[in-house]
C-alpha cells in the first residue's frame, strides 16, 4: 500500500517512497554529536551532585516535612552517641546517631519499615519514616560504599 500526497485538484497524486524503520531512525552526524553531548552533560551533572553530597565532614541532617530540624556530625569510635526525638505527623520518632551510623530506633508508624531498614552510614543514604514525614539524610565524607576493591 503506497501512501499518497495530493495537492490541489489540478495536481496529480504522487506516492511517497517507502522507508524502513531503521532508515527512518538513522540520524546525521550532528544528531549523534548532540546525543553524545547530552549524555556527557548528564554524567558530569551526576558526578557534580555526588561530589557535593560527599563534601565536608560526615553529618546527619534530620528533617520534618521540608524543615531542617538538626544537623549532627557522625560520632567517631568511642564518642558518645546522639539520641534525638522528633514529633512526626502521627507520633514520636526516636533517632540514634553513633559510630556505626544513623538509624531510627522506634517510631509510631504501623509498618516500621524505617526501623527495619537498620543502620545507614554512607554519604547519600537516607532513612525515611513516611507516615511521620521524618527524613534523615547522611551527607559528607562518610565511609566508602565499597567494602573491598579487587584487581
Amino acid at each position: 500500500m503506497a501512501v499518497t500526497i495530493c495537492g490541489m485538484p489540478s495536481l496529480t497524486c504522487q506516492p511517497l517512497p517507502r522507508q524502513s524503520m531503521s532508515d527512518a531512525l538513522k540520524g546525521t552526524w550532528m544528531d549523534r554529536a548532540l546525543l553524545l553531548l547530552a549524555l556527557l552533560a548528564i554524567v558530569a551533572i551526576w558526578f557534580g551532585i555526588q561530589a557535593q553530597i560527599a563534601a565536608g565532614p560526615a553529618r546527619a541532617e534530620i528533617y520534618h516535612a521540608d524543615t531542617l530540624l538538626a544537623t549532627y556530625p557522625l560520632p567517631q569510635q568511642g564518642e558518645k552517641p546522639i539520641h534525638f526525638q522528633v514529633e512526626g505527623d502521627i507520633g514520636l520518632v526516636n533517632i540514634l546517631i553513633d559510630a556505626a551510623g544513623a538509624r531510627i530506633t522506634s517510631s509510631t508508624c504501623v509498618t516500621q519499615r524505617c526501623v527495619l531498614s537498620g543502620t545507614h552510614r554512607h554519604a547519600g543514604d537516607m532513612i525515611a519514616c513516611v507516615p511521620n514525614r521524618v527524613l534523615i539524610s547522611l551527607r559528607g565524607s562518610a565511609a566508602s560504599r565499597f567494602d573491598a576493591i579487587v584487581e
